[in-house]
C-alpha cells in the first residue's frame, strides 16, 4: 500500500512540477508540493530585448530579434502593457524590452517596452569602439587592431 502511495505522490509531483514532493514519498504534505516552483511555468514565459525585425497589424504580431535569445514572434492581446511605446507606432528597427507568455501555442506579450535608444553597445554587448586590446598606458602594440609585424 505504501509502495502505491509513493508512486502516486511521484506522479503528482512530477506532473506538477515539484520534484520536492517525490523525494520525500507519501509524507509530504500537499502544500509542499504547491508551494514548489514549476518548471512548466518558468519556461513558459520570455523575457527578449532588441529590434522589432517585423510588423502585422491584421493579425496584431510583431517579431523581435534578440541577439543571444534569437527571434521571437509575439501577439498583442487586450491586455499587453506598453510602456513609451504603442503597437500602432511600433516601426521595424524600434528597440524594445518584451515579455511574453506562451499561451496555447503562442507568445502573448504581457509587457512591451521601448528600449534604450542610446546604449553604447552593439548587438553582441561590446562597448562600441572598443577593439578588445586592453590600454597598454600609451605604449603601442598589443591591441588587437595591430598587423602581424606590429611591436
Amino acid at each position: 500500500m505504501r509502495t502505491k502511495l509513493t508512486v502516486a505522490a511521484a506522479t503528482a509531483a512530477l506532473a506538477t512540477g515539484g520534484l520536492a514532493a517525490a523525494g520525500a514519498g507519501a509524507s509530504a504534505s500537499p502544500t509542499a508540493a504547491a508551494k514548489a516552483p514549476s518548471t512548466a511555468s518558468a519556461a513558459a514565459t520570455r523575457h527578449v530585448e532588441g529590434r522589432v525585425t517585423a510588423i502585422d497589424r491584421s493579425a496584431r504580431t510583431f517579431t523581435v530579434r534578440d541577439a543571444a535569445r534569437g527571434t521571437l514572434k509575439v501577439k498583442v492581446t487586450s491586455s499587453t502593457k506598453f510602456e513609451r511605446v504603442t503597437f500602432s507606432s511600433l516601426r521595424t528597427g524600434t528597440r524594445v524590452d518584451v515579455r511574453a507568455k506562451r499561451v496555447a501555442g503562442a507568445w502573448n506579450a504581457t509587457k512591451v517596452e521601448r528600449g534604450e535608444a542610446a546604449d553604447n553597445h552593439d548587438a553582441a554587448g561590446h562597448d562600441a569602439g572598443d577593439d578588445h586590446g586592453g590600454d597598454d598606458g600609451g605604449r603601442h602594440g598589443g591591441g588587437a587592431d595591430d598587423g602581424p609585424n606590429h611591436s
